[in-house]
């Protein structure tokens, strides 16, 4: 839609614009058009006659430069005119002037001794790199005897006419130092490697449900970092291997049930539906009349009820117990019957065979219809105390043997002194050091483990069983706290009702 451009002149007015109206003349109680005795200065002015110029067909012709082109549609409130200033005259005029453009100024310098940066910067002055500072620092402090000491040795050294050697007191301190970081550096590697000191894993390790040793891609052994028990994924139910650590069912609830199918606690164990008895999963496997809910995941066990009372009836031939339900040999001609984990134990013969329609059938056999290599028990493993003791008894004969760990000739090298002088404190380290009972010199660096203690997986699994003894507590909680409000409230009620009553006549 096209309008006209009105002209820009100021010196318009009233008089030479008869259309143009005030709108503060109805404020002053005079008429449009009307002079008024004492007219006063409006405050705003419509002109309409730039309404007029603005109403001009699409159809006319008129100059690119005399019009604008509008996108919105006509108002009907357009009509009482266009608001310009009364006094144009008296409108401020902008002053301008140009400003030439300032080099940008630093206004804060940050400190860069108290920054520290991760990318390699360049060197700048007064730039200090608080890691390099802090490594560089030496952690060894001498005390009255090695100041004695240093000085006795210098005293000699000087005699012998050897006065180039003189040792100073910092690099006393950083033979020391550096004494104490090659020795415990050598006594971790020697705990990573030595047997019995880390954390080995037996080679012929087997899967407690399918006594298998062997495993396949997507079918790993996965070890429990509390128990220890060794199971594969389809056995157990694992149906994602975690990165971190994994505890069994039971150790995740901190408990230790029996079997309700065998006399033997512990191992791979699944609950019931219910969820108050415990199965080993070889146990629900073997006895035909068990089941398993979901065999993806290896729980609940199910139809443990379905086991008739002769089954329950049965003695073990192996550790002549009446607990739980026994399997019997497979040979149509034997009865002799025996738990399966008893079974496991004592090495009989136990096989899974898989027949032509995909099924898999289970066949175990006694002490006397098995492969004569079996019968013999299995040697029981040594239990966490026997391994603790063993594990300090090494540790003691390691820390005895410190001095072994370290190579005076490399530290003479790398500290760049005589290979006699730094022979003369590493005795003197050596005294020191069993004068101190074997232990180091040097308290270990925040966040460094100290390897000489237990296993971190043991601090671990003492966080983790206080977790679930926390749990439960915060389970309890709901309803201890119900029962206290239940006592609280009859306790009240029947001190309201105990209280005597009163008659008030106004």
């Amino acid at each position: 839609m096209k309008r006209h451009r009105p002209s820009s002149s100021s010196d318009s007015s009233d008089n030479e614009s008869p259309s143009t109206s005030f709108s503060s003349s109805y404020k002053y109680g005079g008429k449009v058009g009307t002079p008024v005795s004492q007219p006063k200065k409006p405050a705003e002015v419509f002109r309409k006659d730039l309404i007029s110029a603005m109403k001009l067909p699409d159809s006319h012709h008129i100059n690119p430069e005399e019009y604008y082109l509008l996108a919105d549609t006509w108002k009907q409130e357009w009509e009482k005119g266009v608001q310009v200033p009364a006094s144009p005259d008296s409108l401020l005029q902008p002053s301008l002037r140009v400003i030439a453009e300032k080099p940008k100024e630093s206004l804060f310098v940050r400190q860069r001794k108290y920054i520290q940066c991760s990318s390699q910067e360049p060197v700048e002055a007064g730039y200090v790199n608080i890691v390099e500072l802090a490594e560089s620092m030496c952690r060894y402090d001498l005390d009255d005897m090695d100041l004695f000491w240093l000085q006795e040795l210098n005293a000699e050294l000087d005699e012998l006419g050897d006065g180039c050697s003189l040792l100073d007191e910092f690099t006393m301190e950083k033979a020391m130092e550096a004494l104490e970081k090659q020795c415990h550096e050598s006594m971790n590697h020697a705990i990573e490697t030595e047997e019995g000191l880390g954390i080995e894993y037996d080679e012929d390790v087997i899967c407690d449900v399918c006594r298998s040793p062997d495993s396949e891609e997507g079918n790993d052994m996965v070890f429990c970092d509390q128990c220890n028990i060794c199971v594969h994924q389809a056995c157990y139910g694992i149906l994602k291997v975690p990165h971190g650590s994994w505890l069994c069912r039971t150790c995740v609830l901190a408990i230790h049930p029996q079997c309700v199918l065998c006399p033997q606690r512990g191992g791979a164990m699944k609950a019931t539906r219910a969820g108050t008895k415990w199965a080993h999963v070889s146990c629900a496997l073997w006895i035909p009349e068990v089941s398993i809910a979901c065999p993806e995941r290896m729980e609940p066990i199910t139809k443990v009820s379905h086991i008739p009372p002769s089954r329950w009836a049965l003695v073990c031939s192996l550790c002549k117990l009446k607990t739980g339900a026994c399997i019997q040999c497979s040979v149509k001609s034997c009865i002799t019957a025996f738990h399966v984990t008893c079974a496991f134990q004592h090495s009989l013969e136990m096989k899974t065979i898989l027949d032509e329609g995909d099924e898999v059938k289970f066949k175990s056999y006694c002490l006397k219809h098995s492969k004569p290599t079996a019968g013999e028990p299995r040697p029981k493993p040594a239990t966490e105390t026997e391994k603790t003791s063993l594990r300090a008894q090494k540790l003691l004969a390691l820390e005895e043997q410190f001095y072994t760990l370290v190579r005076s000739e490399d530290l003479a090298c790398q500290l760049g002194l005589p290979e006699h002088v730094l022979d003369f404190v590493y005795q003197y380290w050596k005294l020191k050091r069993k004068s101190n009972f074997n232990k180091a010199l040097l308290p270990p660096k925040e966040g460094e483990e100290n390897v000489l203690l237990q296993p971190r997986e043991d601090s671990i699994h003492t966080r983790m069983r206080m977790f679930m003894h926390l749990r439960q507590d915060l389970e309890r909680v709901p309803s201890t706290v119900s029962g206290l409000l239940t006592n609280y409230t009859d306790t009240f009620s029947i001190g309201l009702q105990s209280l005597p009553c009163r008659k008030y006549v106004q």
